[in-house]
């Protein structure tokens, strides 16, 4: 299958692999199985963990992977989307793969890419599962893209299924109701493979049951964890008597924490609470409630939908924040109806934003959706322009959050001056 390949710098094959997004979201798995047939079928060497759900499988699949790699395995983890490098996606004991590896597959593979008429997702999908195969890793996590059932992940054959919180998202590919996205999120379920499922509203769980008992899958429960302790750097929490805390802020990231040890559990039983302890403390998963600043109460969150923005609410209130002051930014495809009630009431100021040039919407037209549905909100003409008004309240004592997208953590980095080095973990 190899063949000489155009590019040689590795913004140019980025270019060319964004570009494959031109053919849309293709729903199926008939082109990811046969470009993996064409690549010599690589996901049929590795021992996989699949992962779906609508908020916290990201957060989860980071947990699984620092705790798996603290019992000595060599893990890979593969992620969407990422936050400024493609390489993020990929990583093997938390590095990112090489702008080499991604050359080297591309170059061999381009025509078989082509010929199949692969997506976007579907290309890279297959590459992450070729670079773990090459790489002999002892376990793979992988975290389902949209859905789960049509989802280019769910090729794999895993040893383990989790299945994190499920609510409204993507409506328009995956079904209007909760119980029509619960369908599409536990068609990753296997014949007799376990099955570990977050907390659930009792119409979600019994899709979930009713799905586990057609494929004869093992359902396993996440225990809610007990005594929750928040602070402004982690979350402290009890599993079975035993004491925990991870370095991500929020009641949630307890939930997912919890999960993420009984899917450890499961897989490792040999493992201790020092050693789940040592990884949960080498967890790092930005633009979750991430902390901008030291010293200022200054946050970033990826939240997009509903659930994402209820649970920055439950924060803020565990925080006892009194003031605080919101820039949103919001993908062009999302549906800001369907957040408005979860924003109601959140924020004293609340400001709009856009970056030109973007997949974000316009400023003007995130203003204009979020006045119709009455809520208070004004415009903020530059992003950059947002983030010193929050510095600026927060000198102030007051609290600040930017959210709503993947797309401006580039920006709030270089704002801010965080290094995100290669966007290792």
């Amino acid at each position: 299958m190899s063949e000489r390949f155009p590019f040689t710098e590795i913004d140019n094959l980025l270019a060319h692999l964004y570009g494959l997004r031109r053919l849309g979201i293709k729903v199926g798995l008939e082109h990811t199985n046969e470009l993996l047939r064409l690549c010599g079928s690589p996901h049929r060497k590795l021992k996989t963990i699949h992962i779906a759900g609508t908020n916290g499988k990201g957060s989860t699949a980071a947990m699984v992977q620092a705790i798996l790699r603290e019992s000595g395995l060599r893990v890979g983890l593969y992620t969407s989307p990422h936050l400024i490098r493609f390489n993020e996606r990929i990583r093997i004991n938390g590095i990112p793969i090489s702008d080499k590896s991604i050359i080297e597959f591309m170059a061999q593979f381009n025509s078989v890419i082509d010929e199949v008429e692969a997506t976007f997702f579907e290309a890279t999908t297959v590459l992450a599962l070729y670079y773990f195969s090459n790489q002999k890793v002892d376990v793979a996590v992988i975290e389902t893209g949209l859905g789960g059932r049509l989802d280019s992940t769910n090729v794999i054959d895993p040893e383990l299924t989790i299945i994190t919180s499920i609510d409204l998202d993507h409506q328009h590919i995956l079904g209007e109701t909760l119980m029509d996205i619960a369908g599409e999120k536990a068609g990753i379920l296997k014949k007799q493979t376990p099955v570990l499922v977050s907390s659930q509203t009792p119409e979600v769980m019994d899709v979930i049951r009713k799905k586990a008992q057609e494929r004869n899958a093992p359902i396993m429960y996440g225990n809610n964890p007990q005594k929750i302790t928040i602070d402004y750097h982690s979350t402290g929490f009890e599993l079975d008597g035993k004491q925990y805390s991870v370095p991500l802020i929020g009641a949630h990231q307890a939930v997912n924490a919890g999960l993420a040890i009984r899917a450890v559990m499961h897989y490792c039983p040999e493992m201790k609470q020092p050693d789940i302890q040592s990884g949960l403390n080498k967890t790092k998963w930005f633009g979750r409630f991430q902390p901008l600043t030291k010293k200022l109460p200054i946050y970033y969150d990826v939240a997009h939908n509903p659930s994402g923005i209820r649970t920055i609410r439950a924060t803020l209130d565990t925080l006892n924040t009194k003031v605080t002051n919101g820039i949103m930014v919001l993908k062009n495809d999302k549906d800001v109806d369907q957040i408005v009630k979860a924003l109601d009431g959140l924020f004293n100021e609340l400001f709009v934003t856009s970056i030109p040039e973007s997949e974000l919407m316009g400023e003007q037209l995130l203003f204009n959706a979020l006045k119709a549905q009455n809520l208070n909100c004004n415009i903020m003409d530059s992003i950059e322009k947002g983030y010193t008004y929050l510095y600026d309240r927060a000198l102030k004592g007051e609290n600040g959050i930017i959210f709503g997208s993947h797309y401006v953590a580039e920006s709030i980095f270089n704002y801010f001056e965080i290094n995100f080095d290669n966007g290792s973990i």
